[in-house]
């Protein structure tokens, strides 16, 4: 659902703005207009649309999540979740049972709406489709895909692979890695690591960077996948399992990198991927296992985050521990070291490793466990020589392996 005009639908200005008219006002010329809402260009003209929203969704029953405060849900009488409506700005997605319409009615009556979609619509930029009995939600970005554009650079430039980008060349890197950026966070993790790799070194880029964004344009136009979101059985057989993964001192800087994957996951290993991320690790880290241990702990927060919200979607309560939270690393040694009682020798370390282990006695997570590196989903987010093709197919098939499937 799209709104029109949205910010002049807001909550009127709390304050004087006097402007010129705009040139079509031809018999204004000789006038400044005060303005009863808030503009486009104005500071606060968000907020006082969302506020706008807030108010008029709030008298209409619904209840705001305490950790998206964009994600709206409605509450029956018997404590069942009947509806759900998220807002980017002037665009709403929202889904519901039947009677959800009468809402959505309402809505309708106070607020100036423009285009509605449903069944296969764009929403930001992404693809939506749905199959006809709803049991399954296809999302890409194929259209976006093939709008991309190599950076253009001549064969001269191309053979000075070392020398370093002129500021116009610079401000080219950037644009095209915004735009890969935004690809790689909403349907294709297996290109995050290769456009973050170029993003931390975007001030010391060379001809070889541009070479490498054009590289993976190319790829992602080749590769092009779609991620499915399907019907996972039972909401007491739902829980999410975090993967997390960390390469120590492999970015161009000596910096280490970190990443995870959170899948919820139901009946017979089916699963929808909810959240990745491929990242500088916030802090220096002397040792692998500080490494893996920082990752994993990023993974931890945002799946307990993720936890919050489905509880709030799925049963209208804010409990992060309403879902088992599985969590699976490949570093051997950070299993044994949330096991063991014994202190690792890094002071700093242990307070991380102390903070994983009080969730684990707190049950806002279940487990952590140690994997195969071959069956570690995270593991192409932070290695350049790992294949993304493992990911990218365990994604298409929307199954997890026989390991997480007997568990």
């Amino acid at each position: 659902m799209d709104i029109k005009t949205a910010f002049l639908q807001g909550q009127p200005i709390d304050r004087d703005v006097y402007i010129k008219p705009p040139v079509e006002a031809r018999v204004c010329s000789n006038m400044v207009w005060k303005l009863d809402k808030c503009v486009y260009g104005l500071s606060d003209a968000s907020l006082n649309w969302y506020c706008r929203v807030k108010s008029l969704l709030l008298e209409l029953r619904a209840s705001v999540s305490k950790v998206d405060p964009a994600v709206f849900y409605w509450v029956d009488g018997h404590g069942d979740v009947y509806g759900v409506l998220a807002c980017h700005v002037d665009d709403f997605i929202w889904g519901g049972k039947p009677e959800f319409e009468n809402v959505m009615s309402k809505i309708r009556s106070i607020l100036q709406v423009g285009k509605e979609s449903n069944q296969a619509f764009k929403y930001r930029g992404i693809d939506l489709e749905h199959d006809d009995d709803d049991s399954m939600t296809y999302l890409h970005q194929d259209s976006y895909t093939d709008s991309l554009k190599p950076i253009e650079i001549t064969a001269a430039r191309a053979l000075e692979k070392d020398r370093e980008l002129t500021e116009s060349e610079k401000h080219s890197v950037r644009c095209k890695v915004g735009q890969l950026l935004w690809l790689a966070h909403q349907s294709r993790p297996d290109l995050l690591f290769d456009v973050t790799s170029v993003a931390n070194n975007i001030n010391r880029a060379t001809g070889l960077h541009v070479l490498g964004i054009n590289k993976i344009i190319g790829k992602a136009k080749v590769t092009k996948s779609s991620l499915k979101f399907q019907n996972l059985g039972s909401k007491e057989e739902l829980k999410l399992v975090v993967f997390s993964d960390a390469s120590l001192g492999n970015m161009p800087n000596g910096g280490s990198q970190g990443g995870y994957l959170v899948l919820l996951v139901g009946e017979s290993g089916k699963f929808s991927p909810i959240w990745w991320n491929s990242k500088k690790i916030r802090r220096v880290v002397r040792s692998t296992l500080a490494a893996e241990t920082l990752a994993l702990a990023e993974g931890i927060d945002n799946g307990i985050f993720l936890c919050t919200l489905l509880a709030e979607l799925m049963y209208g309560k804010s409990d992060p521990t309403t879902f088992p939270i599985e969590c699976y690393t490949d570093c051997k040694s950070l299993s044994e070291a949330l096991k063991s009682a014994k202190s690792v020798s890094e002071k700093r370390l242990r307070l991380d490793i102390s903070s994983i282990k009080e969730l684990l006695e707190t049950k806002q997570i279940t487990s952590v466990n140690w994997c195969d590196t071959d069956k570690q989903l995270a593991d192409s987010l932070t290695k350049k020589g790992a294949s993304p093709k493992i990911l990218r197919n365990t994604l298409e098939s929307g199954l997890l392996f026989d390991m997480f499937e007997k568990k």
